[in-house]
Order: C-alpha cells, then sequence, then structure tokens
C-alpha cells in the first residue's frame, strides 16, 4: 500500500472562521485514508477544531507567534516538519509576513504553497517587504480570489481556488429554523443577523449602528451576532450605549451556523475588507438574501437576487431602510440555487477531488 501523503497546514488558530471553515471543509471531504492533514498553530482556543481534526486522525502543533519569538517559532516549526517528514506544507494568511516559515519548510524538505486569504491587510510595509520573497519561498500560490492573489503576490503568477462549501449543509430547512426560534423565544420576530469573528475588518461598530435604526424602523426586529474575538467588549458596550441589550443577542460561537442562516430572514455584512467570505457562499446556499458593503469583491455574487452591495459610505440609517425591505422579501423564496453555485465552482466535493490530484502532481513532481 502507498504511504499516504502527508500535508501541513500553518493557520493562525484553527478556531471556527472562513479561512479555517474552508480547511475543515475540505479536510472533511478529502480521502483521509490518502491524505493526511496536520496543522501549526500560534494559538489554541476553547471551542476551537481541535476535536474534530484529532477524531480524524489529524494533529495540532502550538509553536509562538513568529512576529513575539522568531527564532523560536522558526526553529520549532523545523523540527516538525523535519522530524514528520511532511510532504507539503501550506501557509493560509492574510499577508505576505510569512515567508520566513516557507523558507524553513523548503530546507525541512517539504513542497511549499502559500494560499491568500485576504485582498488587503493593516500591515502593509512588511507585507510588501514579505512580498518581494514570496517568489522564492512559495512552490505554489494560491489564493481565495483575483484580487486576493493581486494582493499577495503582484504579477507573480498564482492560481484561484474558490473557497467552497459542503452545499447540502446549508440548504434551507425550516425544521431547524423553528428549533431556533424556541431556543430564544423568537415567535413572530423579523431575524437579522450577521456571522464573523469580532475582528475589525468585520465593522462590527457599523453593523449595530445599522441593527440600532432598523429597530425604528421595524418593532417586531431581533438582531443576532455569531462570533467571539478581542473587540467582544468594546461591542459589549457599545450595545448597552445604544440602549440594544434586550435586541442584540451574541451567541458566542456555534457549531451549527446552518441553523441560523435557515432562521434568519437577511443577512448584513458591512466588512471593511476581506478576501472572499465564505459565509456569503453558504448564505447564498440556504436562499438567504444578504445586504453587503462595496468593499467585498463582486465575484461573491454567484446566484440571482440574493445579494445586493451596499456603498459603506452611506449612512447606517439608508442601510437600514434596504435591510427592511430586503428582509420583508427574504421570507418568499429559499430555494438553493445549486446549479449556480456548482457552475461557479463552490461545492467541496469537485474541488476535494481537484485537491487530491494537485497533491498527488506536486509529489509526484521529479520522481
Amino acid at each position: 500500500m502507498t504511504k499516504p501523503i502527508r500535508v501541513l497546514h500553518l493557520v493562525g488558530a484553527m478556531y471556527p472562521g472562513g479561512m479555517e471553515n474552508f480547511i475543515m471543509n475540505l479536510y472533511e471531504k478529502i480521502d483521509r485514508t490518502e491524505f493526511w492533514f496536520d496543522f501549526v498553530v500560534h494559538q489554541q482556543k476553547e471551542n476551537d477544531y481541535r476535536e474534530q481534526i484529532e477524531e480524524w486522525g489529524g494533529r495540532v502543533y502550538e509553536i509562538p507567534r513568529l512576529t513575539k519569538r522568531p527564532f523560536a517559532s522558526l526553529r520549532m516549526l523545523y523540527q516538525i516538519i523535519k522530524k514528520n517528514q511532511y510532504d507539503i506544507v501550506i501557509r493560509h494568511t492574510a499577508n505576505a509576513l510569512i515567508t520566513p516559515q516557507l523558507f524553513v519548510a523548503k530546507l525541512a524538505g517539504a513542497k511549499t504553497i502559500c494560499h491568500s486569504h485576504s485582498e488587503t491587510d493593516p500591515k502593509m510595509f512588511l507585507h510588501r517587504l514579505g512580498r518581494l520573497l514570496m517568489g522564492r519561498a512559495a512552490d505554489q500560490k494560491l489564493a481565495c480570489s483575483y484580487r486576493a492573489g493581486k494582493w499577495m503576490y503582484g504579477n507573480q503568477k498564482f492560481q484561484v481556488i474558490h473557497n467552497a462549501i459542503n452545499v447540502d449543509r446549508f440548504i434551507y430547512d425550516e425544521t431547524r429554523a423553528e428549533r431556533i426560534r424556541e431556543e430564544f423565544g423568537l415567535q413572530d420576530s423579523h431575524v437579522y443577523g450577521h456571522i464573523g469573528n469580532f475582528t475589525t475588518p468585520k465593522n462590527h461598530m457599523f453593523l449595530l449602528a445599522v441593527y440600532h435604526e432598523i429597530g425604528r424602523l421595524d418593532p417586531k426586529a431581533v438582531f443576532f451576532c455569531l462570533g467571539e474575538g478581542e473587540l467582544r467588549s468594546e461591542i459589549e458596550a457599545e450595545i448597552r450605549r445604544l440602549g440594544m441589550e434586550k435586541k442584540v443577542i451574541l451567541t458566542g460561537m456555534r457549531p451549527d451556523a446552518e441553523s441560523f442562516m435557515s432562521c434568519f430572514d437577511l443577512l448584513l455584512f458591512p466588512s471593511l475588507f476581506e478576501g472572499l467570505p465564505l459565509t456569503l457562499i453558504e448564505a447564498q446556499a440556504a436562499g438567504l438574501k444578504a445586504l453587503i458593503s462595496d468593499r467585498i469583491t463582486e465575484n461573491v455574487v454567484i446566484t440571482e437576487n440574493l445579494i445586493t452591495r451596499k456603498s459603506l459610505d452611506e449612512k447606517p440609517a439608508e442601510w437600514a431602510k434596504k435591510a427592511v425591505e430586503l428582509a420583508a422579501e427574504g421570507k418568499r423564496d429559499r430555494g438553493c440555487q445549486r446549479e449556480a453555485i456548482e457552475k461557479a465552482g463552490y461545492d467541496m466535493n469537485s474541488l476535494a477531488k481537484w485537491y487530491e490530484a494537485y497533491f498527488h502532481s506536486l509529489v509526484n513532481v521529479g520522481k
């Protein structure tokens, strides 16, 4: 029997989020007898994916953050790769600061892949410095969108790999919707929601301002924020300042995001910047209307009549007016446009097969 191909994923943390969910979707669908996935992170958190990873046969290693203890971080990474003889190392990232990790992986004998998951990042100077080295550090260059690729690699060649999903998991389900309504006592409420960790790019302060304005227009409105993150205390303080403690529900991380998508009447997504957000692909699979910012790539729109883009230059009151209108429309039809999703390349069953062939081709180069 041929030995499995060993793949090591380098990620900041395997905590539920768009990038991490994509990796786990791939891990679920790929042939785990033929491909072994392990993970290196710089932080482990409660309710992260470690338990699921270990159940599927993978391991999670924690090393120091590169920007805090660079020599210790790189030394430990080299030792992990060398000891376990990984064939392929993939660095999933929002910026090019990570090129030293790819050089270490090459030195330890692995093929290296950089996968770009964002279209911008605040660390502009260091990103540009790292990008100069990317051509030598990464054997293969992937990106979740064209703009994410240009951001990471400039004029270097790269390949766009869509953030695919398990379509069946997100198809609208009335039973799941009712279960969420019962859990939170929603009764005949109109449900507006957001799914995303509490980080600066997700723009929660603007979201809360929109929620507040929706509340003026729609007395039956109830608002959800699914996620966790370093900005939670600031978000809680803003909710208190707006007097919306009884209207805004912070659920923390939930393993049943698909149930909330069946329950929501509208998803709001006013991000300052993104790569190609997986949540919006999942929402379209659920037939859920979404009001999103114009900062998000147009490539995320893969179905008809579900996504509405709006400028962040417009006031929260204008967003709220449109949100109430879309939420009323969203109750009418929650069918899944499966054919459009699959045609656009966002079906994980197909993508997993592509990855299997791709990994084989990398390992067999030169043999």
